[in-house]
């Protein structure tokens, strides 16, 4: 729409009120280069708006400038572009004039704003629900309609022609569901964190897979075309996340936060990182990161440098993860994760630099922000509630949009991304993510052994086969159950932490301990007692075996430096409870090093470490000698010494059980290449265990997936919903009173 169609003044009004703005206030490129633009169109001088006069003049490049070259005019426009439509979103919400630069061109349009009432907007739109009956969450089909790439193109087109013709006023884009096929010889999937992230325009996914080796690595994919790209240098890579332009990838690999073009390229490291729980790229350059297991937020420069500390929750024992910066940059959202587990997080928010922290939702994880709107993740179902992000205020009841999302209730991440545009890329879980615990053969053949499926853990089995105890998360709740094996009776000890963990029986097959983020304790599962203190430290510990008899515990320990190592400690029994010793550390390295178990000889331990890049299992002698045996070769986490002393099993990523057979020649430890032990797949638990063994020596407790093997999504296939955005406002509408 050009100045003929609306007044001179109007739009000079406008631009005075956008440029004053929090949005652009900050932004003295952006701000500058839309007056320039708006002011030239308005003098006659659209038809100058070139790429080369507007770095030349409006940018300063100067008179050498060149564009083929130089980009800045490009990232430029790209963020002025994302700036507007964030405005517009929030405080200019209610403007009577829109201005905006088409992409493609960069002379601005300017639009008189559309106004709907309520009553016309509902009647224009489909109504599949009532306030009665509400429409249930957006559920994938049973029968899927896989698109071939023509069909996501004329997709992609339609929901481009509407964004590019849309005012900001409400209107009924069609919501378009599909399958999509992530063409790589990889399998999708990651060790901690999301493996799909989205660009801010919602053309662009980055995902990660692993290798037949098992090694992880970053792939990217335009939604609009069929082929996928591997990023070199991206392995061990996980956690990815877009700059707003969408020309970077920023993720985690090798104790490293790093940065990646898109379009390939070397990585740039910007500063160490023992781990990383969820990163925000700023339009400022600024990228706000969950680093270390530390209880805070940082802040690191995208051209790198020393982490600044922005957020500390440390005092309250409260992490905060997966933080999102809302538009402009003005303020962060984050999932506050305490003992209560992530099912009984808060979202909350922080004014940046300094400001107050405000709860915004009790009861959620993993926030992210959508045209007004805060989305975040409940138990595997995807909540979307109105949300002033201006005064970080949400502004009314919360509407599930989504469900069986793919999240982990551990570590509190979905594997769902948005982006501005409204484009939604996630991967399902059949069920609800459920799993049942059985006891399984080598032929593969599975006894069920709780009664339901469950959000079921830590399944570990007593040393004289006649019990098992696992947790079992119910309404958010965390619960330590106890099985009988032999009538298959189970029955519910007591109430625990979410973070109470590991699950180690005493030989008396009575009492279990338990790690946590404080220390270990134990119970008495024959009472209803509260776990009773066994160590004290400020950070994660994990007990994992006792050797022989139970003379010795080998736990792990969270560092924030090193990562988890690996500990023993002497430990003795009495009528009045277990005894703590002395801590001796067993192996301490940059790596991350988990699940130490004895032998049954109680002569080496066996253990899970990603030194190589990618998790292995690795044996040394005890008392350690320094020489460590790695069993196996594609990939292992949590090994299990059969107690025949001839086997050692362990699951891969993949959630198989693999044994390897194993000798002592000469005091040397030989192992031979793994095998499959059972061709049962196990449930996935992410990082955590999803099998024991059975003191038998002929079975395993195994968590199995519940639902149909034909309902399960498939490994490398996710599901992309267009104009999301609209659902979501269908949905609140209806819960409307």
């Amino acid at each position: 729409m050009t100045p003929t169609s609306i007044e001179r003044d109007a739009v000079v009004e406008e631009l005075e009120r956008v440029l004053s703005s929090e949005t652009f206030r900050r932004s003295e490129r952006s701000s500058g280069l839309l007056r320039f633009v708006v002011e030239r169109t308005l003098n006659g001088g659209a038809d100058q708006l070139k790429e080369y006069t507007l770095g030349v003049e409006a940018l300063g490049r100067g008179t050498s400038f060149d564009p083929r070259t130089d980009p800045v005019v490009r990232a430029e426009a790209s963020r002025l572009r994302d700036r507007l439509e964030r405005y517009y979103d929030t405080e200019g919400r209610s403007d009577p004039v829109l201005l905006s630069m088409p992409k493609g061109s960069y002379v601005p349009r300017f639009e008189p704003r559309i106004a709907l009432d309520a009553t016309v907007l509902a009647a224009t739109i489909p109504v599949r629900g009532t306030e009665e009956t509400p429409d249930p969450p957006i559920r994938p089909r049973r029968t899927a309609l896989y698109w071939g790439v023509g069909a996501i193109v004329a997709a992609l087109v339609v929901a481009a022609v509407w964004r590019g013709s849309r005012t900001n006023a409400p209107s009924a884009a069609p919501v378009a569901q599909f399958e999509v096929e992530l063409r790589t010889d990889a399998t999708l999937g990651s060790e901690v964190g999301p493996d799909v992230a989205l660009s801010a325009d919602g053309t662009r996914l980055v995902f990660v897979a692993r290798d037949d080796s098992g090694l992880a690595s970053l792939f990217t994919r335009r939604l609009d075309q069929p082929t996928v790209k591997r990023l070199p240098g991206t392995e061990g890579g996980r956690v990815p996340f877009f700059s707003p332009d969408g020309r970077w990838v920023g993720f985690w690999a090798e104790g490293k936060l790093k940065r990646t073009p898109v379009d390939g390229g070397s990585p740039v490291v910007l500063c160490d990182a023992t781990d990383v729980l969820g990163a925000s790229w700023g339009e400022d350059g600024q990228i706000i990161a969950a680093l270390n297991p530390t209880g805070k937020l940082w802040r690191v420069a995208e051209t790198g440098g020393a982490p600044r500390e922005i957020v500390d929750l440390t005092s309250d024992s409260t992490t905060p993860l997966w933080p999102q910066l809302l538009p402009g940059g003005h303020a962060v959202v984050y999932a506050a994760v305490a003992h209560a587990g992530a099912d009984r997080a808060n979202v909350e928010a922080r004014a940046l630099p300094n400001g107050e922290r405000k709860v915004l939702v009790r009861g959620g994880t993993f926030p992210q922000y959508l045209n007004g709107y805060l989305t975040y993740v409940n138990q595997g179902t995807l909540y979307a509630v109105p949300f002033d992000a201006r005064r970080l205020e949400v502004l009314g009841a919360a509407v599930p949009v989504l469900e069986d999302v793919a999240y982990s209730r551990t570590f509190g991440y979905a594997h769902v991304s948005i982006a501005r545009t409204g484009t939604l890329v996630y991967r399902r879980t059949t069920g609800g993510g459920l799993v049942i615990v059985a006891s399984v053969d080598r032929a593969g053949r599975s006894t069920p052994l709780a009664g339901t499926p469950g959000r079921y853990n830590w399944a570990r089995v007593s040393p004289d086969g006649r019990r098992a105890a696992f947790t079992n998360v119910e309404s958010g709740s965390t619960s330590l159950w106890v099985v009988n094996l032999r009538d298959q009776t189970t029955r519910r000890v007591a109430g625990v932490l979410a973070e109470q963990s590991g699950l180690t029986w005493w030989p008396d097959g009575r009492r279990l301990l338990l790690g946590g983020r404080t220390g270990m304790s134990w119970i008495d599962v024959e009472r209803s007692d509260a776990p009773r203190r066994l160590s004290t430290t400020r950070t994660v510990q994990v007990p994992w075996s006792l050797t022989p008899g139970g003379g010795r515990l080998a736990y792990y320990e969270l560092n924030p430096r090193t990562g988890f190592d690996l500990w023993t400690a002497p430990v003795s029994a009495s009528d009045t409870g277990i005894a703590f010793g002395d801590p001796e550390p067993f192996v301490r390295t940059d790596a991350f090093e988990v699940y130490p178990a004895f032998s049954p000889d109680g002569r080496w331990i066996a253990y899970s470490s990603n030194e190589s890049g990618r998790y292995e299992i690795y044996v040394r002698p005890f008392p350690d000698s320094g020489a460590a045996v790695r069993v196996s070769t594609q990939g292992g986490r949590v090994p299990a010494w059969l107690p025949t002393g001839t086997e050692l099993l362990f699951q891969t990523d993949g959630q198989r059980v693999m044994a390897a057979r194993y000798r002592v020649d000469a005091g040397k430890f030989v192992a031979e290449a793994p095998r499959l032990w059972t061709p049962q797949q196990l449930g996935d638990a992410g990082v955590l265990p999803s099998f024991d063994v059975v003191p038998d020596g002929e079975r395993i407790l195994a968590l199995l997936p519940a639902g149909r093997p034909e309902d399960w999504q498939s490994k490398n296939h996710v599901t992309v919903v267009l104009n999301f955005h609209e659902e979501i406002r269908r949905r609140v509408m209806a819960r409307a009173p």
